[in-house]
């Protein structure tokens, strides 16, 4: 079995790198590694889900404990121990997919374990939302964020979405500054779908968005559409004791537990 580390490049992160790779007796390999530990905060763990998305995940978080992370700093030797024993089980986590066409005919694909968002903060967005091919409403507005349950704690959040369960099999399509007056209505409100629905944004006419994927970014200047649906594929995460959704939220959100 193979092996690499990602490392968010703060102190601390790197002499834990230094002192995983002392204790660790599989062999390194970063081009195509079994396990992957992620040493940082959620967005070092989220950039190995799309640097290594058939590599099992194992999240050491090195500051406060993150959503993701499910070994802390004290528990290293747990972790190394579980690697090199093979101890550990795995969760499969969701995720989204999306094919974001422009009008010259190119597709980009992408797929997230948060979320994905449409947005163009210097003017108004048009689009039309479509559920499963069925025309729904026409947003006007910042844009559109649409999460995976575990996703919903983050961006989505912010936005005053649900916090959803992440046993659920859904996604959630949440605005971003919509405009509602007398003469513009959309729901106003998030829009949980079950995982077998798809989303279709349509722009009214091409121009420039902002998109993200996760944390990968595409500025696309002749916007023709967006699809999002369920990943088939999923992110395989490692980890020594199952913790419970409520506990994960609370150690995000709410109070650290001893």
């Amino acid at each position: 079995m193979r092996y690499c580390i990602i490392t968010r490049n703060d102190e601390k992160s790197l002499q834990i790198e230094n002192e995983i790779k002392s204790k660790i007796d599989l062999i390194y390999d970063d081009v195509n590694p079994d396990y992957v530990i992620a040493v940082g905060g959620d967005g070092t763990i989220i950039k190995a889900t799309h640097s290594y998305p058939n590599s099992i995940i194992f999240g050491l978080h090195t500051g406060h404990l993150g959503f993701y992370a499910n070994y802390s700093v004290d528990q290293i030797d747990l972790l190394v121990d579980d690697i090199n024993n093979k101890k550990f089980k795995v969760d499969q986590v969701d995720l989204l997919s999306s094919k974001i066409y422009c009008e010259d005919g190119k597709i980009i694909h992408g797929s997230a374990i948060n979320e994905i968002t449409v947005v163009t903060p210097p003017r108004t967005l048009i689009l039309d939302v479509f559920i499963d091919e069925e025309y729904f409403e026409k947003f006007r507005g910042t844009g559109f964020c649409i999460s995976t349950p575990s996703g919903s704690t983050a961006y989505n959040k912010s936005l005053h979405g649900s916090v959803l369960d992440s046993s659920l099999k859904v996604m959630q399509l949440t605005e971003i500054a919509g405009i509602n007056s007398n003469a513009y209505r959309t729901l106003s409100s998030p829009l949980v779908l079950s995982s077998e629905r798809r989303i279709k944004l349509n722009a009214v006419k091409p121009q420039e968005v902002f998109i993200t994927v996760d944390h990968v970014s595409y500025t696309v200047e002749n916007f023709k559409s967006i699809e999002i649906y369920y990943d088939e594929n999923n992110v395989k995460m490692a980890y020594h004791s199952h913790q419970s959704f409520l506990k994960r939220i609370k150690r995000t959100f709410l109070i650290s537990e001893e």
